[in-house]
């Protein structure tokens, strides 16, 4: 019987490590100053390396959808906005894949 539950309770801790939790900062690698802080309250705010941008997101199985995306416009010579066109992303790991409105993978954030 206590192999059963120390069985359990493992299957338990490998299932809460492969989370695909939203809530947290998550980091690009490029530019390294681009972040998005997803809220627990279904809020985004973060920046592209230069303009900030706030919005919604909600989640749905494996997908999170995210709501119109507002930002600021100051001009920054060689900032990629990327950020502005996030529509959809999925979970991996440790790993935010973002697509745009077509479907495409236009990039990835870390936590």
């Amino acid at each position: 019987m206590k192999t059963y539950a120390v069985l359990i309770a493992v299957a338990g801790l490998a299932l809460a490590g492969c989370s695909s939790s939203a809530p947290g900062i998550w980091r690009a690698t490029e530019p390294a100053d681009a972040y998005l802080e997803i809220a627990d309250d279904g809020t985004l705010s973060g920046t592209d390396g230069c303009n900030r941008l706030f919005g919604g997101w909600e989640k749905d199985g494996s997908t999170i959808t995210f709501g119109a995306i507002g930002m600021t416009e100051m001009y920054c010579e060689g900032v990629d906005d990327w950020l502005s066109q996030m529509h959809t992303a999925t979970i991996t790991d440790a790993t935010m894949t973002i697509f745009n409105e077509a479907g495409d993978n236009i990039g990835e954030l870390k936590r």
